[in-house]
């Protein structure tokens, strides 16, 4: 019999129910360590430098939890993608998006936990003056802002992409897939809303809308795939009449 080639189908017979238990605990730790950051209260240039200098031992570990917290993520965003089959152009450009999206956030968290620390630091020596390192922390959260907005962003579009694919599904994941699209618009719309400042209550709705995203993308990864659906069959291989 003359070879036939396959349609490509997900590969679901992946487990990913490690994935999925990653994705949540990262969920629960991110906006527990978030919640522990400590927040400088001065009012002069050199207090300011110094409770900034004061709070880095903690500020780095809550920091390098969120970095944690981030490659947990985009694993279980990326097991989502193999789930669903990475050769679909939406889950593929999702995969990509998110990606990206976790790029941004990991600068923006060196610089916030580690760079401004390390630049109060530096100008709290003697001979340097504090006046023009309070310059350049402020340019630090302008580069953490930004940052962090194109990582919403990007994120943004892989969970909207990644949320039409799960359309297609049945079940679950047509369920997941409405409400990556309602938590998918809201960070893009808030960022344009409040630019180019973003206030308290802007920043925790993203990071709530991005919550519930991830607690259903992982909930669906710890769920085993239905039955029948199995990885796809590599082309030119002959099948069976």
């Amino acid at each position: 019999m003359e070879p036939q080639e396959s349609t490509p189908r997900r590969a679901a017979d992946a487990d990913t129910r490690a994935a999925g238990l990653l994705m949540l605990l990262a969920t629960v730790a991110s906006i527990a360590f978030v919640a522990l950051d400590p927040v400088v209260s001065a009012d002069t240039s050199r207090a300011i430098l110094q409770a900034v200098v004061d709070n880095g031992p903690v500020h780095r570990v809550v920091h390098a939890a969120e970095l944690a917290c981030v490659l947990c993520l985009a694993f279980g965003f990326t097991s989502l993608a193999v789930r669903m089959g990475p050769r679909r152009p939406a889950v593929l450009g999702a995969c990509i998006a998110y990606v990206a999206g976790c790029l941004a956030m990991v600068g923006a968290a060196v610089t916030d936990g580690f760079v401004t620390g390390d630049v109060a630091r530096y100008y709290l020596q003697a001979g340097h003056i504090v006046d023009t390192c309070r310059e350049m922390i402020h340019m630090c959260y302008v580069v953490v802002q930004d940052l962090a907005a194109a990582s919403w962003f990007f994120q943004s579009i892989g969970v909207l992409a990644m949320a039409l694919a799960l359309l297609r599904g049945h079940g679950t994941e047509r369920l997941v897939g409405m409400l990556g699209v309602a938590t998918g618009a809201i960070p893009p719309v808030a960022i344009l809303a409040a630019w180019p400042t973003m206030d308290t209550a802007t920043i925790v709705g993203i990071l709530c809308a991005q919550a519930v995203w991830n607690a259903a993308a992982g909930s669906l990864l710890l769920r085993r795939p239905a039955p029948g659906r199995c990885a796809p069959t590599p082309p030119g291989y002959p099948q069976a009449a």
